[in-house]
């Protein structure tokens, strides 16, 4: 990781471990890669990760996608900002279940002057199986 990326993914980590808000749901990813444009982080699926159908919840799968893809946007050496969000879209294609190991790895495709886009998979990592497909627009012109 370039001091950047690492100084980044020791944010997130510390963000997650001591907030008493939303985010703390986030509380079992773990950062496996955070450099340049991408961070790419795992957890295992939790009781707290399910809907009522006994699958990874739908909303959390989102809540990965714009978490995720906003910690990736700030490793890019010209962003100083997590911006504001425009746009977020979840593809879901498959479920997960407790116990299912889930790699999140989001990448930022294009970095304008003030428009960000970046790009979220979702992947089930011991079946090798994607779950969901998410897309982040985010405003930087702040």
């Amino acid at each position: 990781m370039c001091s950047k990326g690492a100084a980044i993914a020791e944010l997130f980590t510390k963000a997650i471990a001591t907030t008493k808000g939303f985010d703390q749901n986030l509380r079992k990813l773990k950062v496996v890669c955070c450099d340049n444009g991408r961070m790419t982080t795992e957890f295992q699926v939790g009781p707290e990760h399910l809907n009522q159908r006994g699958t990874l919840h739908g909303g959390f799968i989102a809540h990965l996608v714009d978490a995720v893809s906003t910690y990736a946007l700030t490793t890019n050496e010209k962003v100083d900002t997590r911006g504001v969000s425009i746009e977020l879209s979840v593809s879901y294609m498959s479920a997960a279940k407790v116990g299912d190991n889930v790699e999140v790895e989001a990448i930022t495709k294009k970095v304008g002057k003030k428009i960000a886009f970046l790009e979220v998979l979702v992947k089930n990592k011991d079946k090798n199986q994607l779950l969901a497909t998410g897309r982040h627009t985010k405003y930087i012109g702040i």
